[in-house]
């Protein structure tokens, strides 16, 4: 309610502003009149009232003053009340000039029950009009300067409190419409702040609210509380080909889909639904039985993009992750158990995708273990912890060098055993990759310039990127600052891309890929063969070169025949496509004399030289034999 209550403030403080500017504009023009008409009041010699009106007029610039410093509501209301009863009671007892004093007590009582709330306005101008009562139509009316007929006196006892009615009906009428407004503006900002926009779902802080009341609530034995927490696998991809017009229509077709599972599965079930953000749901499941009720909410939810989601007539293959928490076994507050079932959701996507898994504290370690290696690969960054190592790729049929693959190191994590197949893939998470990609480029980049004036080299110097630069926008621009930094041609650099990074029909990734390509940067497929859509992505995606994965390699005389034919079948779809070959892998003679059979181009691999750090790769391209055994 912090919110409403906020809401509720904002719009009574620019009430409480119209008041205030209210106030100065009736002191100023009561003060004004105040000082002519006591100046003539006391020219006509009529010297009790016209002290009187000046008296109220100081009075009324002592208040307006300081109105004006403090902006205090109150002390404005108060002044002018004050400065009103009393000039309109010298009114009526004096009859002011000619006895006409009693015609400016009217608009002075109207205006002064418009600037009260309602119940002070009945209390004060009640009491005035029985003053009046009493001064005009008791014995007291000898108290009266001024004369006046009974007919005269109930003339204007009637008028008072007709207007007093009037006056007063109206402004309880503007109260009642102004707190009408306040609840209605309270309400829109209770649904804005406990409730998603977009899809009327509970949002996180409602679902929060709810998670620790229904915790509360669930002391019991027999009482516990499960949380599926649910990630859109391919959304983004949704977001960046159709726009974020079409992202918002498939959130609206997802939530009415899964508001129609809770009605099915209600109340037995007793399901909440909630949208935590952007792509991320949760269903809470209340009551006994959780593993098997969480296991089958689950279940119904991963049937719900077997067909796909339809919006617009178009079909998005779009799944779901699903990571489930319970308490107690798995947290004690609503928000670890928020935590950690999106821990367990992260690790459904890491497991495959268009899952579920369940918390544990074998993930909860893992998931430690990430945090770990994401700290010391900032640390590695700030520091410069980072080393770069050399692999060779020779010609296949000469066996002279022709490029260079540049494989990243980070010494605070080699002492652990991590390696970049470990800490890359952390890296991906975050925003570190893109970080980490632009300090291999500029580095190795600095040792080409370094090798080419030592020795004269002409090959290629192989860079491995990620796939999340493919929707980098920013990373073409990167690169061409980086290569007119250094001098370097980009023909003579390849960038590797993993063939599982490609997706097909992702206009973002191909236009980066074409603007890299624009630069003069050659582009490799690496893995080639491990992707699900291998041999389509040469049809869509401007490729130099395949590089054949070293598991294919190493499967070449093995039992398994489709493995084992997987070699010459991508030279085959290489050399149809005019692309050059890279095996990787080769470990042995055998392998290296089947690839130079079939017409290989280039090979890499342990036979021919381990990876080298810069002093050795310097030396291995000063030696006359190519080839370290």
């Amino acid at each position: 309610m912090i919110h409403s209550t906020k809401s509720s403030d904002e719009l009574r403080s620019v009430r409480n502003s119209r008041y205030i500017l209210l106030c100065k504009l009736l002191l100023v023009i009561g003060t004004s009149f105040l000082l002519v008409f006591g100046s003539l009041t006391i020219i006509d010699h009529m010297y009790l009232l016209g002290t009187i009106l000046l008296g109220c007029m100081s009075l009324g610039y002592v208040a307006l003053y300081q109105l004006h410093r403090h902006d205090n509501i109150r002390f404005g209301i108060i002044a002018i009340n004050s400065l009103c009863v009393v000039l309109s009671l010298t009114l009526l007892i004096t009859g002011g000039r000619e006895n006409t004093g009693i015609f400016w007590v009217y608009p002075l009582l109207a205006i002064n029950i418009f600037i009260n709330r309602f119940r002070t306005a009945v209390l004060l101008y009640g009491c005035f009009l029985i003053i009046c009562g009493v001064l005009l139509l008791t014995p007291f009316s000898g108290l009266l300067l001024a004369s006046y007929s009974s007919t005269e006196a109930i003339r204007i006892e009637f008028t008072l409190a007709a207007l007093y009615l009037i006056c007063l009906a109206t402004l309880h009428s503007e109260e009642r419409a102004q707190a009408m407004l306040i609840a209605m503006h309270d309400a829109d900002m209770h649904k804005m702040a406990f409730f998603d926009t977009l899809t009327g779902l509970p949002n996180r802080w409602n679902i929060k609210d709810r998670l620790e009341s229904l915790l509360h609530s669930s002391k019991a034995p027999d009482r516990h509380v499960g949380l599926l927490y649910i990630d859109l696998d391919n959304f983004k991809k949704v977001n960046d080909n159709y726009g974020h017009d079409m992202g918002d229509q498939l959130l609206g077709t997802f939530s009415a889909r899964l508001r129609q599972l809770a009605e099915e599965l209600n109340p037995s079930f007793q399901l909440e639904l909630g949208r935590m953000a952007g792509d991320e749901f949760v269903v809470v499941v209340n009551g006994p039985h959780l593993i098997n009720r969480t296991r089958e909410v689950a279940e119904r939810i991963l049937q719900l993009f077997e067909e796909g989601l339809p919006v617009q007539g178009i079909s998005h293959s779009v799944y779901a992750s699903i990571g489930i928490a319970l308490y107690p076994q798995h947290a004690e507050t609503a928000s670890e158990l928020i935590h950690r079932a999106d821990l367990a959701m992260y690790q459904a996507k890491g497991n495959g995708r268009n899952r579920f898994e369940y918390y544990s504290d074998a993930l909860a370690g893992e998931l430690r273990d990430q945090d770990r290696i994401e700290s010391a690969l900032r640390v590695a960054l700030k520091h410069n912890f980072f080393s770069l190592v050399f692999m060779p790729m020779y010609d296949c049929q000469t066996l002279e060098i022709v490029g260079l693959e540049v494989l990243l190191r980070a010494e605070n994590l080699q002492s652990d055993g991590i390696g970049p197949d470990r800490f890359i893939q952390i890296a991906e998470k975050t925003s570190l990759i893109k970080e980490i990609d632009l300090w291999v480029i500029s580095n190795a980049l600095e040792r080409l310039v370094e090798l080419q004036s030592a020795t004269g080299f002409s090959g290629k110097l192989c860079i491995n990127i990620s796939g999340v630069e493919l929707h980098n926008e920013l990373f073409p621009a990167q690169v061409k600052a980086l290569f007119n930094t250094y001098g370097v041609t980009p023909s003579s650099v390849e960038f590797e891309i993993t063939e599982t990074a490609f997706v097909v029909d992702d206009n973002k990734s191909r236009t980066i890929l074409n603007e890299l390509r624009a630069l003069g940067i050659s582009l490799a497929l690496d893995d080639f063969g491990t992707g699900f859509t291998a041999f389509r992505q040469l049809i869509n995606y401007p490729a130099d070169c395949l590089k054949i994965d070293r598991s294919f390699v190493n499967d070449l005389f093995s039992a398994n025949v489709a493995r084992h034919k997987m070699v010459r079948i991508i030279e085959e779809l290489a050399e149809l496509y005019e692309l050059r070959v890279v095996a990787e892998g080769v470990e042995t003679q055998e392998q290296l004399d089947y690839l130079q059979q079939i017409g290989c181009d280039w090979v890499q691999g342990y036979f021919l030289s381990r990876p080298l750090p810069w002093p050795e790769m310097l030396s291995l391209m000063s030696n006359p034999d190519p080839v370290i055994k």
